[in-house]
């Protein structure tokens, strides 16, 4: 009587997926493309901050002006407190009794800059490795998204110490919360990656 049996069906070379290899020259550009855009995106949230920025003094007396000590000619402090870019010569100036208003509002002006690019880079990411995996752009778009995530670690950095200089007593609280509710957030996406995983 003949085997009717279904018999286990071998997998053919052409049935197995094809593993895309990184190159070693792609991901050293990667790098030094995330460099290049962290660098481009610092000096755009400088410029933008200083054009934008009300509170940012466009005419500065440069004559007789002493810049390590900050007193005009005379003796007569001017009260100004300088930034200066840390990619080229540009500076910005403003009074020191508005520090707390000019930093608001150069948060609010990077806040402006970073949580679109890093939406945009974001989405970039996910329709690229999640949606389209066999794209060559996989290894691109990383330099992309260390970008976008470089200005967002920026963001949170200028608010916290605009936070822990501006309500000293409350700024405590402030930034523990926020650990907590960080810490709980990746303690629960690692945790459901882990389940994912053991059920696969």
């Amino acid at each position: 009587m003949p085997n009717v049996l279904p018999q286990g069906q071998t997998s053919t070379p052409e049935s197995t997926p094809k593993k895309h290899r990184v190159s070693f020259l792609a991901v050293v550009l990667t790098m030094i493309l995330a460099v290049v855009i962290i660098l481009l995106g610092e000096r755009i949230m400088f410029d933008l901050n200083r054009a934008a920025n009300p509170l940012v003094k466009d005419n500065v007396v440069y004559n007789n002006y002493d810049y390590t000590s900050g007193y005009m000619g005379g003796g007569m402090s001017a009260g100004l407190v300088m930034e200066k870019s840390s990619l080229s010569g540009a500076r910005v100036y403003y009074y020191g009794s508005q520090s707390g208003q000019y930093k608001l509002y150069k948060i609010l002006i990077h806040a402006a800059f970073v949580l679109p690019i890093f939406l945009l880079f974001f989405l970039v990411y996910y329709w690229v490795n999640i949606r389209n995996r066999g794209s060559y752009l996989k290894v691109v778009v990383w330099g992309y998204m260390v970008g976008a995530i470089w200005f967002l670690l920026h963001l949170i950095g200028e608010t916290a110490g605009y936070v822990i200089d501006q309500y000293k007593n409350s700024a405590v609280y402030i930034i523990l919360v926020f650990i907590a509710v960080v810490l709980t957030s990746l303690a629960v996406f690692l945790q459901k990656k882990s389940n994912i995983n053991n059920e696969n």
